[in-house]
């Protein structure tokens, strides 16, 4: 039988240590990306893999172009108000359609930009128009806090940013940088999952000790632990406002929004689940009395928490109607 490596030559960086040098042929770039594109866990795959080596990231991103990102879809939502419910509401399906501007060159920055287009049969003309003049108000009107889509990957669903959005009435659809879009969907994943490591880490060593007391004979008085969907809407929270932070880094006014809004919740009745909720008027809000600096305000803040509500919620109906709950 042949042998599969040989000897390291005599000038070897590690005299005296074996080291086998292998004598097997690569594989070829087209089966690497083959065997990425059957890869089922596509978080792992576009924030570990992809940072193996520049090869391998060429090899991912091909992988995704050619495969995985063809599976996405983005649903528009045509509703200016989110009134809560689990039904489906009006919105407008777009998935992969091609790569490059709008005159379907495909080369050099071409590749970076893909277009996503709602393939149903158009509507009667009437109704048509007012669907794509619906659709691109949603599109100009999107905003980091608001942003009218939900982004469908695997088994992800969010809404985090598509860079670069752009809408064709014309060709009804929307174009964006897909590898930024990417990189920012399975972040917000990898830090949910970050997370809620953290969380069973912390539950985990808190049952530890009250275990270690209880057979020292201490008292040990049954406390309240949060459940784990309280809890996990807690990170999701968390998240969405580092969101928010990070996309508003220059505005002073929008940064004390986002800090303030566990402020504004607790001061808040509302109730989880519920489809309205009434504010209370005795807010306690740093900086928001009578003579500080963010007294007009409080305005703002209660928008961001409107808008995170129905955020969530549509991101929750979405994930409902997918079968992914």
């Amino acid at each position: 039988m042949a042998s599969a490596s040989k000897a390291p030559p005599s000038d070897s960086k590690s005299p005296g240590s074996p080291c086998w040098e292998s004598v097997c042929p690569s594989l070829p770039p087209e089966l690497w990306i083959r065997i990425l594109s059957h890869h089922t866990d596509l978080l792992h795959l576009w924030t570990t893999c992809r940072l193996v080596s520049p090869t391998f990231l060429a090899y991912v991103e091909q992988a995704f172009a050619e495969t995985h990102l063809r599976t996405a879809r983005i649903d528009f939502q045509l509703e200016k108000h989110n009134l809560g419910g689990r039904t489906r509401r009006p919105e407008i399906p777009c998935t992969f359609d091609r790569f490059g501007g709008s005159d379907g060159n495909q080369d050099g920055n071409g590749r970076d930009v893909v277009w996503f287009t709602d393939h149903r049969s158009r509507e009667e003309e009437d109704v048509y128009d007012e669907v794509m003049e619906r659709w691109a108000d949603r599109v100009r009107t999107s905003k980091p806090e608001t942003p009218h889509y939900i982004i469908s990957l695997g088994s992800i669903v969010n809404d985090t940013a598509l860079p670069g959005l752009k809408f064709d009435a014309n060709g009804r659809g929307v174009s964006f940088r897909w590898r930024e879009m990417l990189t920012l969907f399975f972040r917000e994943q990898a830090w949910f999952l970050q997370l809620r490591k953290g969380w069973q880490a912390g539950i985990k060593k808190r049952v530890v000790e009250d275990r270690q007391r209880q057979l020292s004979g201490d008292m040990v008085k049954p406390g309240w632990m949060p459940s784990w969907e309280t809890s996990k809407l807690e990170l999701r929270k968390d998240i969405r406002r580092r969101r928010l932070r990070e996309a508003y880094q220059e505005n002073e006014e929008m940064q004390w929004a986002v800090g303030s809004l566990k402020y504004f919740e607790r001061c808040s009745a509302y109730a989880q689940g519920s489809k309205a909720f009434n504010l209370v008027t005795n807010i306690r809000i740093p900086g928001a009395s009578v003579g500080e600096k963010w007294f007009g305000s409080v305005n703002l803040l209660q928008g961001l928490y409107l808008d995170e509500w129905s955020c969530l919620h549509r991101i929750d109906v979405k994930e409902e109607h997918l079968g992914l709950q």
